[in-house]
């Protein structure tokens, strides 16, 4: 099973959907995307059948996992992979790459300033060919998102020389990057008791489930797509009870009884 949201109408208005992952079909669609709006989904089931449910993949963002911990405490919960290091990527790499890139600028800032307070000719040149390098070295970090971001194997050999530079010149940004090979690699492991070995070094054992569970929500995020056709035929619609079983419909399988979910 996986669990995600969808816009339903621009400013930040969403709506929350439950996804049978072996077939398809979506088992429940709520307005909006709050931990009360969530807790629908349980109150008007019958929990009995979820007792079959081996996982259910979510990504980080919202309070999905507080009420599968209440409601289906057993269930290992999958947070998914790519939401994780989209996530690591932008938030922590990003906002490192970034300030790292600022002192740069400050210091080339600074020198720029010194060369006008001192009288030294010598100085004077010195503190601008320093200031060029800061600032050259700003603008590089400030374009190497796309190069930190990538796959090893997808850089050409420029790159990488690049990528070293880089990383050999900023200790902090360094070890991002090794959190972000690391993470890589553990999201490859399928032996339990291995991944939660590394996931409790790297972040927390929780993780680990994807070892057993190599779930995501790509399915739901896919079915998306198809939620905004139906949105833009239908050009908005004020009954949302029709809207979501009509999003249920269009989710049948072929050849598929639909369970009893309301």
């Amino acid at each position: 099973m996986a669990v995600d949201e969808f816009a339903i109408h621009k400013g930040h208005r969403y709506a929350t959907c439950v996804m049978d992952l072996e077939t398809g079909f979506i088992l429940w669609a709520g307005l909006g995307r709050s931990m009360a709006d969530f807790e629908h989904f349980f109150k008007s089931i019958d929990l009995s059948l979820l007792s079959r449910l081996k996982a259910v993949a979510m990504d980080m963002n919202a309070f999905f996992n507080r009420l599968f911990q209440k409601y289906c405490p057993k269930v290992p919960i999958v947070y998914d992979r790519y939401h994780m290091q989209a996530q690591f990527g932008r938030d922590v790499m990003g906002a490192v790459r970034l300030e790292e890139a600022q002192k740069h600028r400050q210091e080339a800032e600074a020198l720029k300033k010194y060369t006008k307070e001192t009288n030294n000719p010598e100085l004077q040149k010195m503190a601008r060919e320093k200031s060029h390098e800061e600032r050259k070295l700003y603008t590089e970090l400030k374009k190497s998102r796309w190069i930190l971001l990538k796959k090893d194997d997808h850089l050409n050999e420029r790159q990488k020389t690049h990528l070293l530079d880089i990383l050999s010149e900023h200790r902090d940004l360094a070890i991002c990057y090794a959190m972000k090979q690391e993470m890589t690699r553990l999201f490859t492991l399928t032996d339990y008791e291995e991944a939660l070995a590394g996931w409790t070094k790297w972040i927390q054992a929780g993780l680990a489930a994807h070892a057993l569970y190599p779930i995501n929500t790509g399915k739901p995020e896919g079915f998306n797509n198809k939620i905004k056709v139906l949105k833009r035929i239908g050009y908005g619609y004020r009954n949302m009870d029709y809207f979501f079983t009509l999003i249920r419909f269009h989710s049948l399988p072929k050849n598929y009884s639909s369970p009893k979910f309301p």
